[in-house]
């Protein structure tokens, strides 16, 4: 049995020029002041997964245009120094971290739209204020953990990541057609299309040359799942659970 795959502390570019990052996150959160290269990557890091967050955001009741600006300053408060320092994320899951912050910046922003309506002025909040005024009541009644929206998207958007990964992979090798031909096999619920003998035709392969094919793809898309699932943990033993977890709920859709 292959052993998963262990993720290095390293960054590649793939063909699309994005990065890719591979260094554990609160490793790299942690290191975010001191290290200008750690702070590109973990914005990164968040990039990838802004998509579950506006639709989080979105769902809360705020509207489109006013959930992608709320999206990015919430990343952006993320990436400060000390903005948000006591939700320690020494351990733990970033999808985790990101639904308590989320929650947390959220509440903050209801108080200050009340704060002004009631002519109060401009009020200052930071991201742990709710923490510290005993507000955990509030953050719990509208926490977006209430159902399983946030974590499908989570598990498409690291399922996207992987394939956009694999697909430049295979663009770069002169097979794109014989990767969009595989491609719905690595899926949970999936599987190719046709007879493989057919598939191997259109694609100039013979069934057993497509068969080993599909085999090989697979194995790399297990390989690249870890290392990106590694980028999203806090330690290894944490990985095989997230990986379980990720696939039941792609299982579910």
């Amino acid at each position: 049995m292959s052993r998963p795959y262990k993720a290095p502390a390293e960054t590649v570019r793939t063909e699309r020029g994005g990065l890719m990052p591979h260094t554990p996150w609160t490793m790299l959160f942690h290191a975010r002041g001191n290290d200008q290269a750690a702070l590109e990557h973990l914005g990164e890091v968040l990039r990838l997964y802004w998509r579950p967050l506006r639709i989080c955001i979105e769902r809360r009741g705020f509207g489109p245009d006013e959930s992608e600006d709320l999206t990015q300053e919430f990343i952006s408060r993320l990436l400060q120094k000390g903005s948000f320092d006591d939700v320690d994320p020494q351990k733990g899951r970033l999808r985790s971290y990101l639904l308590t912050g989320l929650n947390h910046f959220l509440s903050n922003v209801r108080r200050e739209r009340t704060a002004q309506r009631r002519g109060g002025g401009q009020a200052h909040l930071s991201l742990d204020a709710t923490l510290e005024e005993g507000g955990a009541g509030e953050v719990a009644a509208e926490n977006c953990t209430q159902d399983s929206e946030f974590d499908r998207e989570w598990a498409f958007s690291l399922i996207g990541n992987v394939i956009d990964e694999l697909r430049a992979e295979f663009s770069a090798q002169g097979k794109s057609e014989l990767f969009e031909a595989l491609q719905p096999g690595l899926m949970p619920n999936g599987s190719v299309s046709g007879d493989l003998g057919d598939l191997g035709k259109a694609v100039g392969l013979s069934s057993g040359a497509t068969r080993v094919a599909l085999h090989r793809l697979r194995l790399r898309f297990r390989n690249l799942l870890y290392r990106h699932v590694a980028a999203t943990v806090g330690s290894e033993e944490e990985i095989e659970d997230e990986v379980r977890g990720l696939i039941l709920t792609l299982r579910q859709q």
